[in-house]
């Protein structure tokens, strides 16, 4: 599969491995697949049964596609439908695929179409189709008390996953494309596969919820994490795993700041515990050299710009070339560099700054630092959660209850130092309840909150409780 990064996908891809974890939704996929098999009989679309696989796929295909329609009910997609591959693109066969979701399926909306279950627009010159759940389904699922609890994971779900990228010129610009990997197993694709189903299972059983503030609906049960890697696109090599493997998922992951201080682990609240300029620490340790003590982001002339300036210096590390005749366009306030802040000015004042960057920058050399970070990171949830702490991943930083906070702390410098030889700073913060805003405490102990008292229980980092959904807030 190929994507293009600026071809705007104009509905979300129905989801091929979601399926049922509760009974009310099992029994509602139950009621559909015996209203299914009436109809083929009724119209006489089968004459003999289906062979023993080809009814697993069949009740497979139906489970994926009643899931996704009963999730967009009660989670509904911006767009309000879901687009699905029915013509031969669906016969695709790799690790990421359904087996399930392939030709077959087109039938399968015919009867699920006919019976009133779900509204199908079918494709056409190349454009998939879309579906929507009518209003007849939608009343079956209100009336069967389906929660998001209900709603699970079908086996076979790749969790490494392995892209090519690299871009083409195309209508006047460079167009960004990706294209994933059929790689073939080894130990080390083995172990990291281990390693993500075992953070998947402490996150699924965890007492993770998010108290509704009346938003964007949020569905705290989406815990499930993949790993990805990426390799360039002319990269000779049949696959490689040296770069990023980040850790994507989680409903926390896109969670806007000022919403996260909802998010309870185990009744308590949460704080945010991160690395501070990891990337171009990693840089000073990927050449054995100590970095200043001071903000590496602070650049003369540039103070009050600070996160322009972080933008700027990711940039220049994961740019391929030094070819760069231009800043990326940003819509983020602050993240702008102010007038007069040309490429070779800025890189002028960064290596004035820091020579040692001098090596990192126009190589994609950004790219292997995520790698390192992302190596951190997977064995700092590891750890943590074999202290009996839940802890839900942003990249370069962890979310954990307040309780939990400095040990958290420590086991991420203690991680960075054993795999980076150096001593990397971990900045803590806690969201605040009035507004959402993150307060840093660096300092010492005594300048955390005190978490004593029965509003910060520690007896039990994470009790092993059942995904219940979103909470509604008491009534004030």
């Amino acid at each position: 599969m190929t994507i293009a990064a600026n071809a705007r996908e104009r509905h979300p891809w129905l989801d091929p491995f979601m399926g049922a974890e509760g009974a009310p939704l099992r029994a509602l996929i139950k009621t559909v697949t015996d209203s299914v098999e009436a109809q083929e009989q009724a119209i006489g679309a089968r004459q003999r049964k289906r062979r023993p696989a080809d009814q697993a796929h069949h009740e497979a295909a139906l489970e994926a596609i009643i899931s996704n329609l009963a999730y967009s009910i009660l989670h509904p997609p911006k767009t309000g439908r879901l687009a699905i591959l029915t013509g031969n693109a669906a016969i695709r066969r790799d690790r990421y695929s359904n087996p399930a979701m392939g030709k077959p399926v087109r039938m399968l909306l015919h009867r699920l179409s006919e019976i009133g279950v779900v509204a199908w627009d079918y494709g056409w010159r190349g454009n998939a189709s879309t579906l929507a759940p009518t209003p007849e389904f939608a009343a079956m699922v209100r009336k069967a008390g389906i929660g998001l609890s209900d709603f699970g994971r079908q086996e076979g779900e790749e969790l490494i996953l392995l892209w090519r990228t690299g871009s083409h010129f195309a209508g006047g610009e460079y167009v960004k494309s990706r294209t994933l990997v059929d790689y073939a197993n080894t130990s080390q694709t083995d172990a990291f596969r281990a390693t993500m189903e075992a953070v998947n299972r402490h996150l699924a059983a965890s007492a993770i919820e998010f108290i509704d503030d009346g938003g964007e609906p949020v569905d705290s049960c989406n815990r499930r994490l993949r790993r990805f890697f990426v390799m360039p696109m002319r990269d000779p090599a049949p696959q490689r795993f040296d770069l990023s493997g980040r850790l994507y998922g989680g409903f926390w992951q896109n969670l806007k700041k000022d919403r996260r201080h909802r998010i309870r682990i185990a009744g308590e609240p949460v704080a945010v515990v991160d690395f501070s300029a990891m990337f171009p620490r990693l840089a000073y340790a990927a050449v054995g050299a100590p970095p200043p003590e001071s903000d590496l982001y602070a650049i003369p002339g540039l103070e009050d710009h600070r996160s322009a300036v972080k933008l700027a210096v990711n940039t220049l590390l994961f740019d391929p070339t030094v070819n760069r005749k231009s800043w990326p366009k940003v819509d983020e306030e602050g993240k702008a560099m102010p007038p007069g802040w040309s490429i070779a000015r800025f890189k002028k004042a960064l290596l004035s700054r820091h020579p040692v960057l001098r090596g990192s920058l126009g190589n994609a050399r950004g790219l292997s630092f995520m790698h390192t970070e992302s190596q951190i990171m997977v064995t700092v949830l590891t750890v943590l959660q074999g202290m009996g702490i839940t802890a839900l991943p942003l990249h370069d930083a962890v979310i954990v209850p307040v309780s939990a906070a400095q040990e958290a702390r420590a086991v991420m410098m203690a991680v960075a130092e054993e795999i980076t030889s150096f001593a990397l700073p971990v900045a803590l913060s806690i969201p605040s309840l009035a507004n959402g805003d993150e307060g840093s405490h660096e300092g010492e102990q005594s300048s955390w909150p005190s978490t004593s008292g029965p509003a910060y229980p520690t007896s039990s980092h994470s009790p092993i409780i059942p995904c219940i959904g979103p909470v509604t807030p008491p009534a004030e």
